[in-house]
């Protein structure tokens, strides 16, 4: 399984109050969505052949396909235009970074960063990616050909996966500190750092942004630590901070790793609300649930 997809699937066993010291990973049918920028169909991560691998699905749950069949597959990325998808294949600790393009036979690589989890930017002049122990990582940022790389987040934090925005302006990451989790956002050379989230304990630990196309909000998740194995999806805007919880719940179980659809009114995300995680979609509002993958 990619090390992202290992590092999600116990951050999700430990919410639940599972034991992480578990011999298999949990079964994820269907996580980690990501919706095209330029058609209703999402792309997914998941293990249910035994290892992890990215596949399609239109966003009505039809024309699922499987697009990956290789060991240490790592999460993947559209191109801003929709036509073709960057996919990482992880190596010790080299992240080799793939072009496919999903209706055809095209493939090619792109390049090889010493790191975890690269992210391309819209004009594809820069890669972020992940370095260090998941306890102790860092952001690091080169250019698109993976030179002249510098750290760009400090010592004192733990941060993982940057994500561009769309206008390829910002990034939006994860940090953990010792004063608990949140989401934060920077410029694109990794200049005025600053946090965007402040939600309190009760509420949960923020992580895992997601860029409305706009740039100017974003969605993310909030793990609870009472009661054990929930996780809210949540908006923030940019412009004011402000944020507000979709589709609120007291349940115990996991809403996770949201995506927008290119309208900015709809958002796919991971969940175990069924007791099986699958993706699913839903309006920006909480309304007209559905669940996309493993209708079956």
């Amino acid at each position: 399984m990619s090390q992202l997809f290992v590092f999600i699937a116990l951050c999700s066993a430990l919410a639940r109050g599972v034991s992480a010291q578990t011999n298999a990973p949990p079964l994820v049918n269907g996580g980690f969505p990501l919706v095209s920028p330029s058609a209703p169909r999402i792309l997914f991560e998941s293990n249910r052949t035994g290892k992890s691998q990215l596949w399609l699905i239109g966003a009505d749950g039809t024309g699922e396909k499987q697009l990956t069949n290789r060991d240490g597959v790592a999460g993947g990325q559209w191109a801003p235009d929709g036509k073709s998808i960057f996919y990482t294949v992880m190596t010790g600790d080299t992240s080799r970074v793939y072009e496919i393009w999903p209706d055809s036979a095209r493939a090619r690589l792109i390049g090889a960063f010493p790191g975890r989890a690269p992210r391309i930017s819209p004009a594809r002049t820069r890669v972020v990616y992940d370095v260090g122990p998941w306890t102790a990582s860092h952001l690091v940022l080169t250019d698109g050909q993976g030179r002249s790389p510098r750290q760009i987040t400090v010592d004192s934090v733990n941060v993982w996966l940057g994500v561009w925005s769309p206008n390829g302006r910002e990034l939006a990451y994860t940090v953990s500190a010792k004063s608990g989790m949140s989401v934060w956002v920077m410029n694109e050379d990794g200049s005025r750092p600053r946090q965007v989230t402040h939600l309190t304990p009760e509420e949960g630990r923020a992580q895992m942004p997601a860029w409305h196309p706009d740039s100017h909000q974003l969605a993310f998740q909030a793990n609870a630590s009472s009661p054990k194995g929930k996780s809210t999806l949540w908006l923030v805007d940019l412009r004011t901070t402000g944020a507000r919880e979709i589709a609120a719940h007291k349940q115990a179980y996991l809403d996770e790793t949201p995506s927008w659809f290119s309208d900015g009114r709809r958002l796919a995300f991971q969940s175990d609300r069924s007791g099986r995680m699958e993706i699913w979609s839903m309006n920006s509002d909480g309304t007209e649930l559905f669940q996309v993958t493993g209708r079956q």
